[in-house]
């Protein structure tokens, strides 16, 4: 058997392997865009628009000096928040249930607007949960249907 024979052409053979190459791109990409374009769409209509909102936050007394620590929590500026969907947490527990009874503890009020204050005051004689130094209180927003959540704010105990 002659090798060389097998591989030789008389000039009237023409490759087809490119044109079906470059076509097999064309469809791969425009399914590929398709399938993208049809998930991301998709994903934005089912999310609910998070609240702007600015905050600000007081410290009273520092942790280590003895005396009883209140953090204030104030809604500076922007969009008006139904109280049910915020919660104050403390590293991740609810504040309503952290702090200890003998602390004096005020909600936010409904609806939620510039001027409204969340005061945690914590008694440095309450026992277990005091507040210390380093813990995060966070305030966190979470849609109506509960599918969706964001920090708005969080302040570093001092």
């Amino acid at each position: 058997m002659d090798f060389k024979k097998l591989f030789e052409t008389d000039g009237d053979e023409r490759a087809v392997s490119p044109v079906i190459g470059v076509i097999l791109m064309v469809a791969i990409t425009v399914i590929l865009a398709a399938v993208i374009g049809a998930f991301v769409i998709g994903i934005g209509d089912d999310q609910s628009t998070v609240p702007q909102a600015s905050w600000d936050s007081n410290q009273d007394n520092q942790v280590d000096n003895g005396e009883d620590v209140e953090v204030e929590i104030t809604h500076q500026t922007g969009a008006t928040i139904d109280e049910s969907n915020l919660a104050v947490t403390i590293d991740g527990d609810d504040a309503d249930d952290w702090v200890t009874s003998t602390s004096s503890l005020s909600p936010f009020g409904d609806p939620v607007s510039a001027g409204s204050t969340y005061t945690i005051t914590d008694d440095d004689d309450s026992g277990d949960n005091d507040l210390n130094e380093g813990e995060t209180i966070r305030v966190v927003w979470t849609s109506d249907d509960g599918g969706d959540s964001s920090v708005l704010f969080d302040f570093e105990v001092q």
